[in-house]
């Protein structure tokens, strides 16, 4: 009986201190430091539109029945509640969840302030839903910049298109975050200490989509987007989708 005694007390502690550790977990990846020096206007959640199409179109496509199969989902940018991030590299990937749909294109474009149009690309919709990483290929953002960009997805049969405006802005590490970064055990966490929002994502992501499955990088996940810089507990349980082939 006094050794059950002992090792109750002795499992209580651990157990506390597994809970203190997670907690601790979940305390460092709930501190993304969003950078203060950069705010923009912006809709990371997009609002359907109706397109007005001639009736023979209408008939021909199917009807005007918009192709979303959930209708209370919408396609949302990853971005913080700002609407904002930088990115380490001109060319970042940015990530979006995207709605369950019957088919729909995705539209990704970029302007800089001027509103001059510097990239756009278009790939099929993938009809489940989830969260797509787009990767930003052959331009070369420049430091500095706030760039904008736009997701819009659009039905196939014409009828609904949905719509998120983010800005992001690229800006090279110091060579005081460089060396960080490389000695860090956790590089999403230490890109995420310095307020550089796609890097972190962009890790994280890539991190669980490789096998194996691991639970500690979705609670890690879902942490980020649900700490109160982000505030994108809607879709933080979403999963990760593959990149969709070229149409």
């Amino acid at each position: 009986m006094a050794i059950q005694l002992g090792i109750r007390p002795i499992a209580v502690l651990l157990s506390l201190a597994v809970g203190m550790i997670g907690a601790i977990a979940h305390a460092s990846w709930a501190s993304y430091r969003p950078p203060a020096n950069i705010g923009r206007p912006g809709n990371r959640e997009g609002a359907a539109t109706r397109i007005a199409r001639p009736m023979l179109l209408r008939e021909s496509t199917g009807g005007t029945e918009s192709c979303l199969t959930e209708p209370k989902q919408t396609v949302v940018a990853l971005v913080p509640k700002d609407n904002n991030g930088l990115t380490s590299t001109s060319t970042p990937t940015l990530y979006s969840f995207i709605p369950a749909n019957r088919g729909a294109v995705l539209t990704l474009t970029l302007r800089d302030p001027q509103g001059t149009e510097v990239y756009r690309q278009e790939r099929p919709a993938p009809t489940a839903a989830g969260i797509l990483g787009w990767p930003v290929e052959n331009v070369s953002l420049k430091n500095g910049v706030d760039y904008q960009w736009q997701l819009t997805l659009t039905c196939t049969n014409g009828t609904t298109a949905l719509k998120t405006l983010s800005w992001l802005r690229p800006v090279p590490l110091s060579r005081s975050q460089q060396q960080r970064i490389v000695q860090a055990k956790d590089v999403a966490a230490a890109f995420a200490m310095a307020g550089y929002w796609y890097d972190v994502l962009n890790q994280l992501a890539k991190q669980r989509l490789a096998p194996p499955e691991n639970a500690q990088l979705q609670q890690k996940w879902q942490a980020l987007l649900q700490s109160a810089p982000v505030q994108l507990t809607n879709v933080a349980n979403q999963p990760l989708l593959p990149w969709p082939s070229q149409p």
